[in-house]
């Protein structure tokens, strides 16, 4: 298990560290507790250029979505649907910090799925979980 760095709230000046999964459950239900569709920034503390997985809350739905991160090599997005992209996706709007940022519509899985992804993240010390499915960033998003 690793300490992260948390990022998600605009008041932040610095990253909040999470030491223990009792930490990441308590961020994970700040964002749960506020409206709209948010955005989390996990990061290994004390390597902000190492793997990092951004956490997507949309607590009205119950659904969130992953967008794991490891170097130039790697780029994954949570899927509901693997077979995607479309030629002509439709999209959603998570925000980060009051900044918005477009995902496909079907990057959005449960939520539960989220927080025992954002867990096993911490866990194997910056992994790509094994759970949801995944699909390849699409073009529109590089």
């Amino acid at each position: 298990m690793v300490e992260l760095t948390a990022w998600y709230d605009q008041g932040q000046d610095d990253g909040e560290i999470v030491s223990t999964p009792d930490d990441l459950d308590r961020v994970l239900d700040v964002l749960a507790g506020r409206e709209g569709r948010l955005l989390l920034d996990l990061h290994l503390a004390g390597d902000p250029g190492g793997p990092s997985l951004e956490v997507g809350v949309n607590s009205a739905g119950q659904l969130g979505s992953l967008n794991y991160t490891k170097g130039w090599e790697e780029n994954w997005l949570s899927t509901s649907s693997p077979e995607s992209p479309q030629p002509h996706e439709e999209h959603i709007l998570y925000y980060y910090m009051m900044s918005d940022t477009e995902y496909p519509a079907d990057c959005e899985i449960p939520l539960d799925v989220v927080r025992r992804a954002a867990h096993e993240f911490m866990r194997t010390g910056g992994e790509r979980p094994t759970e949801p499915r995944w699909r390849a960033l699409p073009d529109w998003m590089t």
